[in-house]
């Protein structure tokens, strides 16, 4: 009795230094793109590394737990890429150097890991999120894509087992009812029905003609369901109908503003423009269907709104973008600023 007592008592006299040893975060820099006196069209909202970012912090208690526990695990990112949010607004990060998928719920101040139970990542690289709540999260190395529900803390199964063989990039299209699953080795993309998990087809072969692909990594689907492909080792982004159909390409190598070096994530905006993250330029250029370039943003280094080896991006139904600075072991968050939002800026 006496022990419970005095474990007690220490929470409570050491809750306050545990207050004070909250690190206190420098205030974030007013960064935009392009620079004044143009109107900004992208500006740097917040960088993220571990739960304090979001204001997400342990009580007095489970601080004294984790104390009296020993040292432990650190929760901050190592090597993020696959990213997105659910409809709650949850923060799903994939990281690849800790088998893990990091969830950060700001609105509930929480912070977890999976999976918990039932399965074991080998090499996760990118994660889906469809309108049931189910996540999927595609495992290069083991081939496989897995399921899970309740925000991820429940294994459901997995999706591909001796078909796949290197799965990547995966993505969710409510339109036509698919999950699409970028097969880098096969050089296609995968089509699963969402309901049965069933084989729906493929898109692609391995090859430089359109509708061909030499190594695709990432793959998004707009709101009118149409597909976009980093078709990387082409140099390109294809883009497809929802049924699959071929519609356009554009992109090609070299050094120069509108080609692409190492072209990753992809991601479209609420007005249509397409975000082509490029991982050996250390930006993001921002193109429209056509594949004229409107914008590019970020560049190499370490600092806020700059990127080192960037790969995964995600834009929400608000048009925050937030982007894996793989290298920088962060996630950084920025925000389109739409025409209509210029005067409150």
């Amino acid at each position: 009795m006496k022990y419970y007592v005095a474990i007690i008592l220490l929470i409570f006299s050491t809750a306050g230094c545990f207050r004070q040893a909250v690190e206190v975060r420098d205030p974030l820099p007013d960064i935009s793109w392009p620079k004044p006196p143009e109107n900004p069209r992208i500006r740097f909202v917040n960088s993220i590394t571990k739960p304090e970012d979001l204001n997400i912090r342990d009580g007095a208690f489970k601080s004294v737990i984790r104390f009296l526990s020993g040292p432990k695990e650190e929760d901050g990112l190592v090597s993020p890429y696959g990213i997105e949010t659910d409809i709650e607004g949850r923060l799903f990060v994939v990281d690849g150097s800790k088998n893990r998928v990091h969830v950060f719920d700001k609105a509930k101040g929480v912070y977890y890991t999976f999976p918990r139970r039932g399965t074991s990542f080998m090499s996760p690289i990118d994660i889906a999120i469809d309108a049931r709540g189910h996540i999927y999260v595609s495992d290069s190395k083991d081939a496989v894509v897995k399921i899970f529900k309740d925000s991820g803390k429940e294994y459901v199964g997995e999706i591909g087992r001796g078909f796949l063989k290197r799965p990547t990039g995966i993505a969710v299209n409510e339109k036509t009812g698919e999950l699409l699953v970028v097969d880098t080795l096969n050089s296609a993309i995968i089509r699963y029905d969402l309901e049965n998990y069933r084989l729906k087809g493929t898109i692609g072969k391995k090859g430089k003609d359109r509708e061909m692909f030499n190594s695709p990594t990432n793959i998004s689907v707009s709101g009118d369901g149409y597909i976009f492909v980093s078709d990387s080792l082409n140099f390109r982004v294809q883009i497809f109908t929802p049924d699959g159909t071929f519609f356009n390409y554009f992109g090609k190598p070299g050094d120069s503003p509108g080609n692409f070096s190492r072209p990753r994530g992809v991601a479209i905006d609420s007005d249509g423009n397409i975000y082509v993250v490029d991982a050996l330029f250390d930006n993001v250029q921002i193109f429209d269907r056509a594949g004229r370039l409107l914008l590019a943003f970020g560049g190499p280094g370490k600092k806020y709104g700059e990127l080192w080896l960037p790969s995964g991006i995600f834009i929400d139904k608000n048009d925050n973008i937030y982007i894996s600075d793989s290298y920088n072991q962060r996630v950084q968050v920025f925000k389109y600023i739409k025409e209509g939002d210029l005067l409150n800026k």
